[in-house]
């Protein structure tokens, strides 16, 4: 095994995950044209991407503990390269829809592996170095993805047009996968028994999020639907009954998809709330920062992804330089970097009212790299409670929850964003409106990382919950 050259390649999944929850921002508008994608249709677009994402990724985990992390990476970022070539070859919404939700199954199975290669395969600064390095590339994906976006639209590579911004996965995917034996170094396989897959606790989450996010993205840009309250209504008993079931399972000695004695630990728990907070904020300002450039000031698509290249610079040093400047005190570097990233969105919000868009570009570099000192943290604090012995799955909930975030908040401050948009047919006060409600996730992440525990996990946990540790590797 070559840790550093496994990693280099896991992280080329992360990248691609990153990348396309962003890249098709800038080609909304190419979308609406050629496909005729209302503004619902868009959301979807989007946000069907990352509730599959989503919902798979703890399942993900499960896999890449029972066969081996790079196998189950290698499969991953086969449907993702597969599913790709058929989102630039899409001839309607409708399969262009589908072949988004093929690829968020791909970015299921991919990630988790991401975050156990960096818990299993490193340790102390090693390890520090390995999170950081992963926030950064989710930074410069997420945000950098509308430059590259921006860039395939302007230049309409071989006549492509919008079909280029999908496309550019494949030759990435087909890279990683003929690199990922090279990495693997030889390593034979490794026996771990089947998967004890929680089939129905899948159902009964993908349920919930359904009855609570279809609703927020079927109206489009027309409102509310006249069956969503009930939807969203319902959503709240269907977790209960989630909730009811893993807590049955994991009493009966089964495989909880989210396993209810991990989310015990006080820092795992606090951390995830956390890292859906931050997600949540950074997928909606990228959104509604796209949606200003282009609609509301009028950038073309290459402008539009200039404009964020400073604020992917900014989130990228920021992720890199949290483990320097936590030092052990990465609960004190999270509240003061949420308290910036709620004042970068205020200042978003009253600059974009203005004439100057360089007092615009200001506050968007502050809010980057505000969330760039965040990620790196948040996950340090959230996975260092959790036994080696459950890596896996803790890792698919610590992904699943960053996804989640993300996908909720596309779909609803996308919603306040589409509802500002029909009231006031301003987008550039609906974008102030918007970013000002953002500022409530930020200072809420402000007062929930206050008092965010320093232990590492108990010991004899892992056994309380799996039996015995697992063995240290990333068997192919």
């Amino acid at each position: 095994m070559r840790p550093w050259a496994a990693l280099v390649v896991l992280l080329c999944g992360t990248f691609l995950a990153n990348l396309d929850v962003f890249i098709v921002i800038v080609a909304m508008p190419a979308l609406e044209r050629d496909l005729g994608a209302d503004g619902g249709q868009q959301q979807l677009v989007l946000a069907g991407y990352q509730l599959v994402y989503a919902l798979g990724l703890a399942a993900g985990g499960r896999l890449g503990d029972a066969l081996g992390s790079l196998r189950v990476f290698g499969l991953g970022m086969a449907v993702f390269t597969g599913a790709s070539a058929a989102c630039g070859a899409a001839p309607t919404t409708v399969v262009l829809v589908v072949a988004r939700l093929f690829q968020g199954a791909g970015t299921a199975l991919m990630v988790p592996q991401v975050y156990r290669a960096a818990q299993t395969l490193f340790t102390g600064a090693a390890q520090r170095r390995a999170y950081a390095a992963i926030g950064a590339v989710m930074g410069l994906g997420a945000i950098g993805g509308q430059l590259l976006g921006g860039w395939l639209l302007s230049a309409d590579v071989l006549g492509l047009g919008w079909r280029a911004v999908f496309l550019v996965n494949v030759p990435v995917g087909v890279l990683a996968l003929v690199l990922l034996p090279w990495a693997a170094g030889g390593h034979r396989p490794v026996r771990r028994g089947p998967v004890r897959a929680d089939l129905t606790g899948t159902g009964l989450a993908a349920g919930a999020l359904g009855l609570f996010v279809v609703p927020l993205v079927a109206g489009g840009t027309g409102g509310m639907v006249w069956w969503g309250p009930a939807c969203l209504a319902a959503s709240v008993p269907a977790a209960a009954c989630f909730l009811r079931h893993e807590r049955a399972l994991d009493a009966r000695g089964g495989h909880p998809l989210v396993p209810p004695r991990l989310l015990r630990l006080d820092g795992f728990r606090r951390g995830i709330v956390l890292i859906v907070l931050v997600n949540c904020g950074l997928a909606a300002f990228v959104l509604m920062l796209g949606l200003l450039l282009q609609k509301g000031l009028r950038w073309s698509p290459l402008a539009t992804g200039a404009g964020m290249v400073p604020a992917a610079v900014a989130f990228a040093v920021g992720s890199l330089a949290a483990p320097r400047l936590a030092r052990g005190a990465e609960a004190r570097l999270l509240v003061l970097a949420s308290l910036a990233a709620t004042a970068g969105y205020a200042g978003c919000a009253m600059s974009a009212l203005g004439d100057d868009p360089r007092w615009l570009l200001g506050a968007v570099c502050a809010v980057g790299g505000a969330l760039g000192l965040c990620v790196t943290p948040a996950l340090s604090v959230t996975l260092r409670t959790v036994p080696e012995a459950v890596a896996g799955a803790a890792s698919g909930v610590v992904s699943t929850a960053q996804q989640l975030g993300a996908a909720l908040g596309v779909c609803i401050f996308g919603f306040l964003f589409f509802a500002q948009v029909r009231a006031t047919a301003d987008v550039v006060a609906a974008f102030a409106v918007t970013t000002t409600a953002l500022t409530t996730t930020a200072a809420a992440a402000a007062v929930l990382a206050r008092g965010l525990p320093r232990a590492a996990a108990p010991a004899g946990l892992a056994e309380d919950i799996h039996g015995a540790p697992a063995p240290r590797d990333l068997p192919m």
